[in-house]
């Protein structure tokens, strides 16, 4: 069995440059919490992005899993994304690694893209997405009369 003291959390090297900015001008402590913002970022837009190079040493789990939400952050990825219940079993915690990295990957492809699109600084992309993502949740969204009358059946 595999000691979490022994597992590391690679960072994608194509986005070192964009982990940097956001970590210097984009109120993120460490490239722990950037990773953790773009797993959700790329999650939330269904990015997914493999990646074999990595750059500067890589993150413990167990410093990753610092904020008491990230160990279930991770796991919450894993659990949605892959069909088999042994993804949670502590002999594939490098497997929900592996996941969680892909999808931080994504995600920092995603903002550089918004980067790219807006021309807009990557704090102020990171601003937007999370005022974004705060105003299409929990409200109700207009429904056609369509939709409200499907499952009615009259007699």
């Amino acid at each position: 069995m595999i000691s979490t003291s022994d597992v590391r959390v690679r960072r994608p090297h194509d986005h070192e440059a964009l982990m940097t900015e956001l970590q210097n001008e984009g109120g993120f402590a460490t490239f722990r919490d950037v990773l953790l913002f773009a797993a959700a970022i790329g999650f939330r837009n269904d990015r997914s992005v493999p990646f074999t190079a990595a750059s500067g040493d890589p993150i413990r789990y167990e410093t990753l899993t610092g904020p008491a939400f990230s160990d279930a952050f991770i796991n919450m990825i894993a659990v949605n994304v892959v069909d088999d219940p042994e993804i949670m079993d502590s002999s594939r915690l490098e497997d929900r690694i592996k996941i969680f990295e892909n999808y931080a990957n994504g995600g920092l492809e995603y903002l550089q893209e918004q980067v790219n699109i807006r021309h807009k600084p990557a704090a102020q992309i990171a601003i937007d997405l999370v005022i974004e993502a705060l105003s299409d949740s929990g409200s109700a969204k207009p429904a056609s009369v369509e939709e409200l009358l499907s499952g009615a059946t009259w007699h």
